[in-house]
This record gives structure tokens, C-alpha cells and sequence, in this order.
């Protein structure tokens, strides 16, 4: 089988959660770096793939998808050699679905409000409601840790979707532990759980952290 090729940047969330889902169930990908800056992702041929114009974007087989919701889902589902990441119990599976709505809605949407402005619109401040706001989403994410994991006490997709927003929110933001002292200690059980956790997660984060303190800088001279 020819590799499914995935159209992403190192920096999205979204993509090391395709990145860690494919891994995981010993998926290989064919990746594709699109540069946002240039705008690569509204070429033409891009366009034709996915009209949204969004990263990660996934071709399998000559069939096109987007949303890494949508695409771990259905990596798992077609290619896993189990449903351990995400059960075919209905009431597991709305669980899990509930929480990568979270994710999309609550982490990333909140992430994307703070540093769209500062990355591609010039902004050269941290606003303190959008920072209110990612922190009023780790009290969230801390009230919902009933356990080990997300769902119950094993790694399923929300996880590891949940996981890649929250490791670049607290790069940039940091989680207080005082007040959130569950979410850090699922963070950091996820480092012993998720494999190549620290090449996915925290270089990459990293390289967010870097891109954004450049950003603010370059901005404040403007």
C-alpha cells in the first residue's frame, strides 16, 4: 500500500495528533510540509484537496479528508489492528467524541484566537481575556480528570488529540499547578504513555514558543 500522504506544518496540534494516532497503529505517512506564511495552502492545488484551506489534510488512496478529528477517527477505524483508541462501546465512544469537540472548540479554538493575530496579522500583544480564557480552559480540562486518562484509565483519541493542543498552550501559557495539579500530572503520565512523546510534543512545542516570542518581538518593532 502507497503511504497516505498528509499535508501539514511541525508547529499544528491538529497535525501531531494525526502524526501520533498513525504511529501508534504503525501507519506510515508521506508528510508535506505547507508553509503558511507563504500561503501555500491556498495554491490551487491545494484548494482542489480541501476548500477550507486547513492543515492537517490527509490523501488516501485518491480520496481526500481533512479535520484531524475526522482523520484520526478514521485512520483508526480502517487501519488499527483494535478499537483500544477508540471503543466501539456507544457510551465510550460519545465520551471520547465529547472531548475531541473539546478540543476543537475550547484548546484549539482559544490557542488560534491568541496567536493567529500575533503570528499572521501583526499583533504585538498578549490580550488579557484571550489569557483568561485559556486558562479558564485548563480549570475545564482539570474538573473533567476523573482519572488516569480522559476516558476512563487508558490512552484512547482523545488523548492524544487533547494532549497536542494542551502541550503547545502550556508551552506558551503555562499551566499553573497549584491550581491545576491533575492536568499536570496527566501531562506528564501522558510522557511515559504516548510513544516519542518528546519529538512530537515538546520539540514541537518548543519551536512554537520560539516562533512566538520572534513574532512579538518583530511585531513591537513595527
Amino acid at each position: 500500500m502507497a503511504p497516505i500522504v498528509m499535508y501539514t506544518t511541525k508547529r499544528t496540534p491538529a497535525g501531531r495528533a494525526v502524526e501520533i494516532t498513525a504511529r501508534m497503529i504503525g501507519l506510515e505517512l508521506d508528510l508535506k510540509i505547507v508553509d503558511l506564511v507563504k500561503k501555500e495552502q491556498l495554491t490551487p492545488e491545494f484548494l482542489k484537496l480541501n476548500p477550507q484551506h486547513t492543515v492537517p489534510t490527509i490523501v488516501d488512496n485518491g480520496v481526500a479528508l481533512f479535520d484531524s478529528h475526522a482523520i484520526i477517527i478514521y485512520l483508526v477505524e480502517k487501519y488499527a489492528k483494535d478499537d483500544s483508541l477508540y471503543p466501539k462501546d456507544l457510551v465510550t465512544r460519545a465520551r471520547i467524541n465529547a472531548m475531541l469537540h473539546f478540543d476543537s472548540g475550547i484548546l484549539f479554538a482559544r490557542l488560534l484566537a491568541m496567536v493567529q493575530p500575533i503570528f499572521y496579522e501583526g499583533s504585538p500583544d498578549v490580550p488579557q481575556d484571550k489569557l483568561n480564557a485559556i486558562h479558564g480552559a485548563y480549570d475545564l480540562m482539570e474538573a473533567t480528570l476523573q482519572s488516569d486518562f480522559l476516558i476512563g484509565n487508558s490512552l484512547t483519541l482523545a488523548d492524544i488529540s487533547c494532549c497536542t493542543t494542551l502541550s503547545t498552550l502550556d508551552m506558551l501559557f503555562p499551566i499553573d499547578a497549584g491550581k491545576c495539579p491533575k492536568l499536570v500530572a496527566y501531562m506528564k503520565r501522558l510522557e511515559g504513555v504516548i510513544p516519542d512523546y518528546h519529538e512530537y510534543n515538546t520539540v514541537r512545542s518548543e519551536e512554537a514558543l520560539a516562533y512566538h516570542k520572534l513574532k512579538l518581538e518583530e511585531n513591537k518593532k513595527k
